[in-house]
């Protein structure tokens, strides 16, 4: 019961500040149509030039509608960062003193932020799909989307969570940010659909989480999937959240007797 009231004052805390940070807000609206628009000039150039053969405008054009979308929901990076000065400066021990668990707190304060973002940016990225590539998605096709979505950018924010908690046993974790976010951007289809890699890069897709996180979702609403396709990347995922969140409570519970004994 305890663990419920300080999930619910802390969404509800965050959320307050999320929608009285306008500035930011309005930066991250701005800024969707405005990277969008950028990415379509030059996806319109490649595929004039039939730099990739067989693939569809339309697709290309909404897969980056709403890969975008996603991917600025929110500032992973920087809460990395954020946790890293929270135990380099000993902030952590008012959690500790006052038993409220970090991890809640910091998950609660990415569903607010996600919750704000979602409600003003959502819109303007169906619309935007509606109009360059005429896919409206139908409702049922749009509530399996957003639960593979949603449990896709749970487990990147378990995973970034994870690098930041990594500042237990390192003085500084900018080089594994840099290094991850190369890797993530790859792998997870931000930069490049997957379906436009090599028969054999795909096959090392597979075997990863990074693809769960975005193309798989955003794939979801524009290749002719069934139920059972559902079901086996919602399982995929449930699996991954499951084998990320143990792997963040043992760097917390490590990092936590190095914090105690040394003084990190």
């Amino acid at each position: 019961m305890r663990i419920l009231n300080i999930m619910k004052e802390a969404y509800i805390l965050n959320l307050k500040r999320a929608f009285s940070n306008r500035i930011e807000l309005f930066t991250k609206l701005f800024g969707y149509p405005a990277r969008l628009f950028m990415i379509y000039f030059l996806w319109i150039s490649i595929l004039e030039n039939k730099a990739f053969s067989g693939v569809e405008k339309s697709y290309v054009l909404g897969y980056y509608t709403v890969s975008l979308f996603l991917i600025q929901m929110y500032p992973f990076i920087r809460k990395s960062r954020e946790i890293r000065e929270k135990i380099f400066s000993g902030e952590i021990v008012n959690y500790l003193s006052r038993n409220i668990p970090f991890g809640i707190v910091n998950l609660m304060e990415y569903a607010s932020t996600v919750t704000v973002y979602f409600l003003f940016a959502a819109p303007i990225a169906y619309i935007l799909l509606g109009l360059v590539t005429r896919v409206f998605p139908d409702f049922l096709t749009l509530i399996l989307f957003l639960i593979l979505a949603f449990l896709g950018s749970i487990l990147r924010f378990l995973i970034w969570y994870v690098i930041g908690l990594i500042s237990f046993y390192t003085h500084e974790n900018i080089g594994i940010i840099t290094f991850y976010l190369t890797l993530e951007n790859i792998l997870s289809g931000a930069l490049l659909p997957l379906n436009l890699f090599p028969q054999q890069f795909q096959t090392i897709f597979e075997l990863l989480p990074f693809r769960l996180m975005l193309y798989t979702p955003v794939n979801f609403l524009f290749a002719r999937t069934t139920f059972l396709d559902f079901f086996s990347v919602l399982f995929l995922q449930l699996f991954w959240l499951i084998v990320v969140f143990g792997i963040s409570e043992f760097v917390w519970r490590n990092g936590l007797k190095r914090f105690t004994a040394f003084g990190i």
